[in-house]
């Protein structure tokens, strides 16, 4: 396997980065390291096996992955292992991910990605698997003490590893989403043309969602810059038109932004700010606005 590794970067906390691509080193595989144009610069941290390309503007993440998968292939990648910037890993994480996907792919499982499990930083639990029903609708699965890895619907690209071919068949990333949803999207994308998508057992990742997370309500919510919930919202609009999207999916997406509106507006202080962005997000929604803000 001819494995590279693609990681974005926006403004990055350069020691987690710089625990990030020590880890990744000891694998000898290249790293690709797309910035989005950030105000720290990050050319210190290069090494022999890792390349750097500097964007000149803040593109988003899914172009700065699509650079990043076009170098890859122009370099001879059959396989492609994604991660955020602070993505956090153990040194037998790629051996492990690696192992599980080969044994997959060997019993002739035509799958499209493999992720691993997420256990949240601070509060220790293992994040759910996704499972995508018939109807649109998502079920949970425990992750916890599973000893092979797991069939689910969606997962986050942080830690992923993808083929070439699966990429070249299903597609590269959709850059009109910007952010927000662009895994999510892939993900639809492969299960429309009968691909598969695991959970590592053995693989595992440390991650927090959001800036921090409140509880209001008996709902807990990741706590986002209302700049960033404005791709949240609006990106949903935008997955409205496409056919492999299932409606009712989209629908229960929206009421559980609604809710988690509604919770940030009452415990967050830059009170207009989310309420601005939040009526932004349904007017450029509602146009087709794609991309940046």
């Amino acid at each position: 396997m001819n494995l590279f590794y693609i990681i974005v970067t926006f403004n990055p906390e350069i020691k987690n980065l710089v625990r990030l691509i020590d880890t990744l080193k000891t694998s000898k595989c290249t790293i690709i390291i797309v910035d989005n144009n950030s105000s720290n610069k990050i050319d210190d941290l290069l090494s022999s096996n890792t390349i750097s390309i500097h964007l000149d503007s803040n593109y988003g993440i899914a172009h700065a992955q699509n650079i990043g998968i076009e170098k890859a292939i122009q370099l001879g990648a059959d396989s492609i292992v994604f991660f955020d910037q602070d993505s956090e890993i153990d040194e037998k994480f790629i051996h492990n991910l690696t192992a599980d996907y080969n044994n997959l792919r060997e019993k002739g499982i035509n799958i499209a990605a493999i992720g691993p499990r997420f256990v949240d930083k601070k509060q220790g639990f293992y994040a759910p698997g996704l499972i995508v029903r018939k109807n649109g609708l998502i079920s949970k699965i425990d992750l916890k003490n599973i000893s092979q890895p797991e069939s689910v619907g969606l997962i986050i690209s942080s830690g992923s590893l993808i083929s070439v071919q699966a990429l070249k068949t299903i597609g590269l990333m959709n850059q009109d989403l910007f952010i927000d949803y662009v895994d999510t999207e892939w993900c639809f994308r492969a299960l429309k043309k009968g691909y598969k998508i695991y959970i590592s057992d053995k693989a595992t990742m440390y991650h927090s969602v959001g800036d921090s997370t409140i509880t209001l309500f008996g709902r807990t919510c990741p706590v986002h810059s209302a700049h960033r919930r404005y791709y949240r919202v609006r990106n949903l609009f935008l997955m409205m038109r496409m056919s492999h999207i299932r409606k009712l999916w989209i629908v229960s997406m929206i009421i559980n932004n609604i809710i988690a509106q509604i919770i940030l507006f009452i415990t967050q202080k830059k009170k207009f700010s989310y309420m601005y962005y939040f009526i932004l997000s349904i007017i450029d929604g509602l146009k087709g606005k794609k991309g940046s803000l």
